[in-house]
């Protein structure tokens, strides 16, 4: 049997993909820019599970996601997201 530290892991791991499912770190057809940064990605999953800006890093850094510069000088990651007509 797992340990708690496993479930923990396992829940996180698939609430992120679940997130990530129709998100992808580069563009594509039927992809628009929805680049968001590690804050912004916490509030949007904070109802799902309190995760720090060191595991979403993480994440994004382990799945191949880039940081990059906006027009205003902030950082975020750059992110697409699928959109169906």
């Amino acid at each position: 049997m797992g340990t708690e530290k496993d479930k923990r892991d396992r829940i996180k791991e698939e609430i992120l993909e679940a997130y990530f499912l129709f998100r992808s770190p580069l563009p594509g057809d039927g992809y628009v820019a929805q680049h968001r940064s590690t804050e912004e990605l916490q509030d949007e999953l904070v109802n799902m599970y309190p995760f720090s800006k060191e595991e979403l890093a993480e994440y994004m850094i382990d799945h191949e996601y880039k940081p990059l510069t906006e027009t205003d000088g902030s950082v975020k990651w750059a992110i697409w997201r699928f959109i169906t007509a």
